[in-house]
């Protein structure tokens, strides 16, 4: 089907792309705590997945490595061991997010261990703009009324998250939470875009 004379309002946001990244640590202080699980899965402004990617990592210098969180994760010491390098995991996620939004749930705790796992390996950190769906969650409960953990809001809208706390389950269903915001927020072309980044 032709779309040249598409004229709907949001024909425009199928060109641009969201790296919707989720990470599953052993804590909650990057300068300590390590990632043990990653995925990134890419979408559009329609919310078609487009690309995805996710891995259990093995840290770089497992010397300093001590296993944490497993009873939320469920992540072994033993798939640890056996997972992808952590530069190699990193490099894989910078490629698939490169030219896109990142975007995650609760960003600032992502970027704080992606910012000090890339600085472990040196890899160079390339964030500029970000998308926080719990910032974009908070600024449309104008009532005050939701709670804005990942669980309850996929409750919420209707999101289904079988796996809670495993790395592509989380970003995936983030990557529909986000939908949903931008239709909150009556965001329905790429130049409408900006407000998801705003703060």
């Amino acid at each position: 089907m032709s779309s040249e004379n598409n004229t709907t309002p949001d024909h425009t946001l199928r060109d641009v792309s969201f790296a919707v990244v989720d990470f599953e640590t052993t804590g909650f202080n990057p300068e300590i705590d390590r990632i043990v699980q990653l995925a990134a899965v890419v979408v559009n402004g329609h919310g078609e997945v487009v690309q995805s990617f996710d891995t259990v990592v093995k840290p770089e210098n497992p010397d300093t490595y001590t296993h944490g969180a497993e009873h939320i994760h469920g992540i072994s010491e033993q798939q640890v061991s056996n997972g992808m390098p952590l530069h190699l995991a990193l490099q894989k996620l910078w490629d698939i997010s490169n030219g896109k939004l990142f975007t995650a749930h609760n960003a600032q705790f992502d970027i704080g261990f992606l910012h000090a796992e890339s600085e472990r390996v040196g890899l160079p950190d390339r964030i500029d703009n970000y998308v926080d769906t719990l910032e974009l969650s908070r600024r449309t409960d104008t009532e005050k009324t939701r709670k804005h953990s990942l669980e309850a809001l996929c409750e919420h809208y209707g999101i289904e998250l079988t796996n809670a706390h495993e790395a592509k389950a989380d970003a995936t269903a983030t990557a529909t939470l986000l939908m949903h915001l931008m239709r909150d927020m009556q965001v329905n072309n790429a130049e409408q875009v900006p407000q998801l980044f705003e703060r």
